[in-house]
């Protein structure tokens, strides 16, 4: 036993540094992600602002034939309304004009217009038909739109389509902006769920170890108490007996040794019954042989039973016990949990020790309450005294015997008839155990 601390030391430091480090590879790896989910995003948006340069220049290069065949009509002297409108455009007008005319137009149906000068006259053709949709036509991602409106950033087109842009359409511009947040929302969740997870981890792990480490501790103190509990016996039946035996004593004092003897006899006894106990009602005890008992006459028959103990160790013992108290309960275990409750207040109490003992009914409920006159619990055991092996203080400098398996034993028998055990009340009066049993009924 020993040598479990240092190994259970060395494994919980060994799994902190691995925990730590696979937090440390955890975080590395959220960081590469985002900045690869950044980097993402950037060759979609390249991607697809690419493809606006490219449709950019198809564009460039149809409206250029476009306005070389518009170019040839105006110098071969042909006018709109007199001949006939040149090829691809499907209709031309003239206006005269003063300033220079605007080489690129988008009308708000989205018909392209292209105008070229005649001295005091603007030529514009009117691009349509199938041969327009396909000029324009660039793609469901794109669009195309006149220079200088707001959105995304596109590719304008030279001189003199300059009053022409093609650009990544809203939408898709920001649904690629959703995709990406989306991608950090979900990275960011995993991320978070595996640190709290790595946390919770070791937190247990911590948990567990101060647990074990709190459990060598009240082992180490059982087994002092153990040692003390079996020397001190021992030596005085020794001592008793030798004495007897060499005649040294004359025939009442040795009744009296031989007495003593017994006692400690009694007492080695206890201490065997008490680890015996523990053994069979400690933690995962399911065996419970339930059979109709009245529990008032079980409660007075025990504290009957203890009278004799109590009045060697000079305790009072006072009972309100209401009658007729029935319930299907394991009797054996019951008395073992009455006699435990005793035994502690009988242990813990101020001389002269006063012993109370209560059993009564709240609704279906029973309710026994053993209570002492001793200087009461402190706070910080309260919610300790009923675990296995212990015992507030130090084993080496504590008086009182014991074993620290009493009240554990108390607990595991109630809990195991689904009933709850606490201190009612604690304090320089004494201390109240409370312990509710459902089930029972008058």
């Amino acid at each position: 036993m020993r040598r479990q601390g240092p190994l259970t030391t060395r494994h919980v430091i060994v799994a902190v540094l691995v925990m730590v480090v696979i937090n440390a590879q955890l975080t590395w790896w959220i960081v590469f992600i985002l900045r690869l989910n950044r980097t993402i995003l950037g060759f979609e948006r390249e991607r697809l602002l690419a493809a606006a340069r490219t449709e950019a220049a198809r564009v460039e290069t149809e409206l250029f034939a476009a306005r070389a065949a518009l170019e040839a009509a105006v110098l071969m002297g042909d006018e709109p309304g007199r001949s006939a409108v040149p090829a691809p455009f499907v209709g031309w007008r003239t206006a005269f004009t003063f300033d220079s005319c605007p080489s690129t137009h988008v009308s708000e149906s989205g018909v392209v217009e292209l105008s070229v000068e005649a001295g005091l006259r603007c030529v514009t053709g009117v691009i349509g038909g199938e041969w327009g949709r396909s000029v324009l036509s660039v793609g469901a991602l794109l669009e195309v739109i006149a220079t200088g409106e707001d959105g995304p950033p596109g590719t304008a087109l030279t001189e003199p389509y300059g009053g022409l842009t093609i650009r990544p359409r809203l939408e898709a511009w920001e649904a690629m902006l959703g995709d990406y947040r989306q991608r950090i929302v979900m990275l960011v969740s995993e991320g978070a769920f595996f640190a709290i997870l790595l946390l919770v981890l070791i937190g247990l792990l911590w948990r567990s170890f101060r647990r074990e480490v709190e459990l060598e501790r009240q082992h180490r103190n059982f087994l002092s108490a153990v040692t003390h509990e079996l020397k001190s016996p021992l030596a005085s039946m020794r001592l008793a007996l030798e004495t007897v035996i060499a005649g040294r004593a004359s025939p009442e004092a040795g009744k009296i040794f031989i007495g003593n003897a017994l006692e400690d006899v009694e007492r080695l006894q206890d201490l065997v019954e008490k680890v015996l106990e523990a053994t069979r009602f400690g933690e995962g005890w399911t065996e419970i042989h339930r059979e109709d008992t009245d529990l008032s006459r079980l409660v007075e028959d025990s504290i009957e039973a203890f009278r004799r103990r109590a009045l060697a160790a000079n305790a009072l013992l006072k009972a309100d016990i209401s009658p007729d108290i029935h319930a299907e309960v394991d009797a054996e275990a019951i008395a073992i949990m009455i006699s435990n409750l005793l035994e502690n207040a009988v242990k813990y109490g101020d001389d002269p020790v006063t012993v109370e003992v209560d059993l009564s009914m709240d609704g279906n409920r029973a309710v026994l309450e053993v209570g002492d006159n001793g200087a009461g619990i402190s706070e910080e055991d309260v919610g300790l005294i009923f675990g296995r092996f212990y015992r507030g203080g130090d084993e080496m400098t504590r008086t009182t015997r014991g074993t620290g398996l009493g009240l554990y034993l108390v607990q595991q028998i109630v809990e195991a008839h689904r009933g709850k055990v606490g201190v009612a009340s604690t304090g320089p009066a004494g201390t109240i155990f409370r312990v509710t049993v459902p089930g029972f009924e008058v």
